[in-house]
């Protein structure tokens, strides 16, 4: 329990307001609704992660479908980004102010709605783009409100040392959550979608998953009984904008925060067009999405995997200089290990890819939360989050433009896999220069220091106080 007798102000990790408790009246620890939260929200995440894969797993049958070209295939997931970093802009104050469980409900609302929009654009006769489009608007808004939500759910439900086990989870791109949607997405869609008349009954599944995932939602909890972490006890979060002004001035956040885009950017960007780098070289879209599959899952382990190391050891500047120098040579890898008949080695690349920057997420997401103390998790998480979808939108495009139509073979993407592998090493550079301090850890120290100083002092004085007595009665 606390050691303080007094009253005194706790900000609350579900609204970022400030309440008042008495510190002798709860402990810090996990309840069991956390895990129940936690699986809500991994079923809403891969539900999204579903739904946007949907048609960047099979580019070439979705253009034949609705007679456009593959450029404008792109454009259905390149719209992803765009709504990402619109949405991103509000998503810090939503979660303040609506709180974790009215937050995930409405990104739930938003997928299931976009879904069923899809569904009725694809059945037109003939099936309809722009009404297609729409519903990937509107779909798209949900992944910002449960992706940046990820520290703010992490510090309402978990204590200080299985927030990074949590985040593995939850909320990241590359979180073992949205790669359960996404190894469901390789794997199902590319096998179901044998012709263009099978097309339409996996966009109807899609929706199906949807609104199965946001029903869940409604039965939800809304906070714990009591907070789980002294850095949501003490003191008050600044504000929303006050927090926007204090990470303006924070040099090396905005390192992480290129750090993050680049990586993850990376990552929307080469698993949009993948499918089109190894096209061109004789592989089918049932082996790209086989491929996709195997290295999503091993992004599942690299998440699984650093969660626990980050609470048991608590070296994330250590592990930010040793994983990122891997992306960049898994980058350089696939300049050269893309090549027909070579699907093992592309197999391979892609999985240790994987690996290393699914591994890389939490660490850097954590790292923000750290250096940017005492913002509120909500607003430096959604910047990060909104930086990665504004380079993975921007990536996107410029890999596409670098499409070789007179190459050979022809249309290989060989100078893009170049670009790739130019901007990891620029990602690489960057983590090594990080110098941020840990300032959640270290106000947390610096707490318990506090506490067991009070102790000592509220122990000194019982002891003064029975020596008076024993004197009085002696005398």
């Amino acid at each position: 329990m606390f050691g303080r007798k007094k009253n005194q102000d706790m900000s609350d990790s579900e609204s970022g307001r400030t309440t008042v408790v008495d510190q002798y009246t709860f402990t810090l620890k996990t309840y069991p609704q956390a895990w129940f939260a936690l699986f809500l929200l991994v079923l809403l995440r891969t539900a999204i992660s579903v739904f946007q894969f949907t048609f960047s797993v099979v580019p070439t049958l979705t253009g034949e479908i609705f007679n456009v070209s593959l450029t404008f295939v792109n454009w259905l997931a390149n719209i992803q980004g765009v709504m990402y970093v619109i949405m991103s802009f509000f998503t810090g104050w939503i979660f303040q102010r609506l709180g974790v469980k009215k937050s995930l409900l409405l990104a739930g609302l938003l997928n299931a709605s976009g879904s069923s929009i899809r569904s009725v654009g694809i059945t037109l006769k003939p099936p309809s783009y722009i009404v297609t489009m729409i519903g990937q608007i509107i779909g798209s808004s949900s992944a910002p409100l449960a992706l940046n939500i990820m520290t703010t759910f992490a510090a309402t439900w978990f204590t200080d040392n299985m927030r990074a086990t949590a985040g593995m989870f939850v909320g990241t791109y590359n979180s073992t959550a949205s790669n359960y949607g996404a190894i469901l997405g390789m794997f199902m869609i590319p096998n179901l979608v044998t012709g263009l008349d099978k097309l339409p009954m996996v966009v109807h599944i899609v929706s199906g998953i949807s609104v199965a995932c946001f029903l869940p939602l409604l039965i939800m909890p809304t906070k714990p009984p009591t907070p789980p972490s002294r850095a949501t006890t003490e003191g008050s979060t600044p504000s929303f904008f006050a927090g926007i002004r204090m990470l303006a001035k924070n040099y090396n956040f905005w390192i992480l925060f290129l750090v993050h885009g680049i990586n993850v950017g990376l990552s929307i960007a080469f698993g949009s067009i993948f499918t089109q780098v190894i096209s061109p070289y004789g592989y089918t879209d049932a082996q790209a999405g086989q491929m996709n599959a195997v290295a999503f899952f091993a992004g599942t382990l690299g998440c699984s995997i650093a969660g626990p190391v980050l609470d048991t050891t608590k070296q994330h500047k250590l592990f930010l200089r040793l994983i990122a120098p891997m992306v960049f040579v898994t980058d350089i890898g696939f300049i050269f290990m893309i090549q027909k008949d070579s699907y093992a080695s592309i197999l391979f690349v892609l999985s240790m890819n994987q690996f290393f920057l699914s591994f890389l997420v939490p660490v850097v997401i954590e790292l923000s939360s750290e250096t940017s103390y005492p913002v509120h998790d909500a607003t430096s998480n959604s910047i990060m989050w909104q930086g990665c979808q504004t380079f993975g939108f921007l990536f996107v495009l410029a890999m596409d433009l670098l499409r070789d139509p007179n190459g050979s073979p022809k249309n290989n993407m060989h100078r893009a896999l170049i670009l790739q592998a130019g901007l990891a090493g620029a990602m690489m550079l960057l983590s090594l220069v990080f110098r941020g301090r840990m300032l959640r850890t270290e106000a947390i120290e610096k707490l318990k220091q506090d506490e067991l100083n009070e102790k000592q002092v509220q122990c000194t004085c019982r002891n003064d106080e029975d020596v008076d007595l024993e004197i009085n009665s002696n005398t």
